[in-house]
């Protein structure tokens, strides 16, 4: 493994461990085993753009697998299932959560925090891609029945539930040594749908 991987690993799991603000550019190289403190300055420059390398390493495998499932959803017609549409969101990131050594989703929760728990910030340290569509087709299925503003607010709500889902399904995986808890992903994608679709009040918007 090259120096800079080492760096990434590294950072990617003092961030989960400590949080985001809680560790130093200097800590990361000496958590990578790296004699130069300065060596992930001189990689990636600052914390912002170390973070970002981050989603960069972890998404191409992330982004491929959600965007075979979102495929496969629209093959036959589940896309406008909003079980469905949140399980193409889930699996890939429960999959790599479930990982030997996944920090990542540990991760994700503490840059979700550090942002002040917002998803609309996150694509600015580099968290896009493949959950873009499928996203805007839930805004779309949801729309149908509630307001913009109400679905937009579910939405959100839906997306804390898979950042957290995602990192107890980490430390699950972590814990027992038995890899992805199927039943622990299904519990996690029908809380998520249950928000998306719960029935609104009545003369709610």
């Amino acid at each position: 493994m090259d120096t800079r991987a080492e760096l990434l690993l590294a950072a990617e799991r003092l961030f989960a461990e400590h949080g985001i603000d809680g560790v130093s550019l200097r800590q990361v190289a000496a958590g990578a085993g790296q004699r130069n403190v300065a060596a992930t300055h001189y990689h990636f420059g600052d914390k912002h753009k170390l973070i970002t390398a981050i989603f960069t390493h972890r998404l191409a495998d992330i982004d491929q697998r959600r965007d075979e499932l979102f495929d496969i959803a629209r093959a036959r017609g589940r896309d406008r299932d909003p079980w469905h549409l949140a399980a193409v969101l889930a699996r890939p990131f429960a999959e790599q959560a479930a990982r030997p050594g996944s920090h990542y989703a540990r991760f994700v929760a503490r840059l979700y925090d550090h942002v002040g728990r917002t998803v609309a910030e996150l694509p600015g340290y580099g968290l896009v891609g493949s959950a873009v569509p499928v996203i805007a087709r839930l805004e779309e299925l949801l729309t149908e029945q509630v307001s913009v503003d109400v679905a937009r607010f579910r939405l959100e709500l839906g997306a804390r539930l898979l950042i957290t889902g995602a990192a107890d399904l980490e430390a699950h995986a972590r814990s027992s040594a038995d890899g992805l808890d199927e039943q622990r992903l299904t519990w996690l994608i029908d809380a998520i749908a249950g928000v998306l679709t719960a029935p609104g009040a009545a003369g709610a918007p």
